[in-house]
């Protein structure tokens, strides 16, 4: 299992406003320059962020980015909701009419439980506890 780019650079976007809370915004060409990223493919994560409310535009000379809730009440599950959809390894975890085997198939239980560990580290991780290098 790979996680996409999309939700890599959202989050890594995400980190760096939460380190800069409550100390104005961060404006685009700066996170792309710290984090070595696309701007054009940024901007398209960034926007899904702020239609999702979790981001908002300041204008003017000191603008740039911030967050619209504190760094403690955003998860990493919130990030990956919006980036990516919901959490699901396996199509017959989130549909067990997706697979005729699903009452006998041997693999999804374990499917299952790898799932129900990832969604529950990234509902324990915050923006707070990820900017501080503090991951549970």
């Amino acid at each position: 299992m790979k996680l996409s780019t999309r939700f890599r650079y959202g989050t890594r976007f995400m980190i760096n406003l939460a380190r800069a809370y409550n100390n104005g915004p961060v404006t685009m060409n700066d996170i792309v320059r710290r984090e070595r990223v696309s701007k054009k493919y940024l901007e398209q994560i960034v926007y899904r962020l702020m239609s999702a409310g979790l981001v908002k535009s300041v204008r003017g000379p000191k603008g740039g980015y911030v967050l619209t809730r504190s760094p403690e009440k955003v998860r990493l599950i919130d990030l990956y909701n919006v980036l990516e959809g919901p959490l699901v390894l396996v199509p017959c975890l989130a549909e067990p009419k997706s697979c005729a085997l699903v009452k006998t198939c041997a693999a999804r239980e374990m499917w299952k439980s790898m799932q129900g560990k990832m969604e529950m580290m990234m509902k324990k991780n915050t923006l707070e506890s990820l900017s501080k290098g503090n991951h549970k």
